[in-house]
């Protein structure tokens, strides 16, 4: 038992290590620019109106600040004529652009030097634009080779670049000096190679070590380091685990509900199978089953909040809830708002609850243990309270573990239309916003959950099943 469950834990860690792989890549393929999301918030004055200098200064400083200036992962296999250290080279557009000159000259340390060379020009003229004409030319000029990815096009701007700039009054000796650098660097480029040695056609191995983006990410999310939020800048945790807790309390409530009510219809239509009032039961529940949430949700607000035939409840949202004076009367106003949504997501649940229970019972009823008990006298109702109803409830277990994750995830449309704000509203906002600080740790908590929730349920169903404890162990 202890020997199998072990290898369950070890196979759960690499699972969730894999979708943590997965998370993780997933979060540096969405579209955007990561860096100049986060510039946003941790350089309100930062402008896209400032030089070529002054940007790449923010985001180089905003990348160090948020450890973006690092190797993606432990190692790297890469192609043999690529330097390990591309990864440090911010923004990305100008990396992609190394990248490109490294692939078509497969000359690493000329682009690498071309590119510094490049910097260093931006931090000569740059500071100088405001005074100067010939520097304004050449902080523009610049920039833009660096956005150059074909070798070509950054020959032809740089060409253009020293053209503008020869017949300019201001023109001094740095100015010329500046551009014979850039010629003999892009010469260097562009000139064909002696060839790669053996060794450069093969992948290169690098290894990092933990100073890494996901090792900082991952150990981030297991000790819940503060994360800000693309949004309003706030800790992207106290916004999950606000809306996790309504998440919890509307769906821990519908759960508990659907559960006892679909247990109890499951196990008296399972013994009245082929009732004329059991057929009638069962067509609701499946006529529920079958209407969408965001229609019932519709029905309910119509039928018991709008007026038009009650306004027992309210339509949605937490009424006065943060400013009620004492805690019964925040459950009460809790509990008259939170009322329509719960039996929104439990009307919608009951029926394959008790399609379940009632399965199962009538699995047992068949079984010989019945035949047996019936024959020694024992009343029907011992027979369903201690021998039945126990055994029905073993594959009822499998089906409350598979709904656990439900409690984190949320239910996305209901909390939308109840204005409830719990964690499926949280992520639709969060994901139409691209706020992908918050999107991708509730998708980690959620993978958790759902992998240790199954491992918890088939713990619980070897605890109450003596039969299934060997299998495995």
């Amino acid at each position: 038992m202890i020997k199998s469950l072990l290898k369950r834990f070890v196979h759960a860690f690499f699972l969730l290590g894999v979708i943590s792989v997965i998370g993780f890549g997933l979060s540096k393929l969405v579209p955007g620019d990561e860096i100049l999301d986060y510039l946003s918030i941790d350089d309100p004055r930062y402008s896209a109106s400032a030089n070529a200098l002054e940007q790449r200064e923010a985001y180089a400083a905003v990348a160090a600040k948020r450890g973006l200036n690092k190797p993606l992962f432990y190692f790297t296999v890469s192609p043999g004529y690529f330097p390990d250290s591309l990864f440090s080279i911010v923004p990305a557009s100008d990396r992609a652009s190394v990248s490109s000159w490294i692939k078509q000259s497969k000359q690493k340390e000329a682009a690498m030097i071309f590119y510094h060379d490049l910097r260093n020009g931006l931090a000569f003229v740059c500071p100088e634009t405001a005074s100067s004409r010939i520097a304004d030319q050449c902080c523009q000029g610049i920039s833009e080779i660096m956005g150059q990815k074909d070798l070509f096009s950054v020959h032809h701007r740089f060409i253009k670049l020293q053209n503008e700039i020869e017949n300019d009054s201001l023109l001094t000796n740095q100015y010329v000096n500046l551009m014979a650098v850039y010629k003999e660097d892009i010469e260097a480029l562009i000139k064909p190679s002696n060839g790669l040695s053996i060794a450069m056609w093969f992948p290169s191995f690098y290894w990092y070590g933990t100073d890494n983006q996901y090792h900082q990410w991952i150990t981030g999310l297991i000790s819940f380091e503060p994360l800000t939020s693309l949004i309003d800048g706030r800790n992207a945790w106290t916004k999950i685990f606000e809306a996790l807790k309504w998440t919890l309390l509307l769906n821990g409530w519908a759960f508990m509900l659907a559960i006892v009510l679909g247990m109890a219809i499951g196990l008296w239509a399972g013994t009245h199978d082929g009732e004329r009032l059991e057929k009638l039961i069962n067509v609701f529940l499946f006529a529920l089953f079958a209407l969408p949430s965001f229609w019932l949700a519709t029905l309910l607000i119509y039928f018991l909040s709008s007026g038009e035939w009650f306004s027992t409840f309210p339509s949605g949202g937490l009424g006065p809830y943060h400013s009620a004076g004492n805690i019964l009367d925040r459950w009460r106003i809790l509990m008259t708002h939170l009322t329509l949504p719960v039996l929104c997501l439990a009307l919608g649940s009951l029926a394959y609850v008790s399609r379940q229970m009632k399965q199962s019972v009538m699995h047992q009823l068949i079984q010989p243990y019945v035949f047996s008990l019936r024959t020694q006298g024992v009343s029907e109702k011992t027979i369903l309270r201690k021998h039945v109803f126990k055994n029905a409830l073993f594959p009822m277990i499998t089906l409350i573990g598979g709904a656990l994750p439900a409690l984190l995830s949320g239910s996305l449309i209901v909390e939308v239309i109840f204005s409830i704000p719990g964690m499926g509203r949280l992520l639709f906002s969060s994901l139409m916003a691209r706020d992908w600080p918050v999107v991708f740790p509730i998708l980690m908590m959620v993978a958790t959950i759902t992998v240790f929730a199954y491992i918890l349920t088939d713990i619980v169903y070897k605890w109450a099943d003596p039969r299934v404890k060997t299998l495995g162990s």
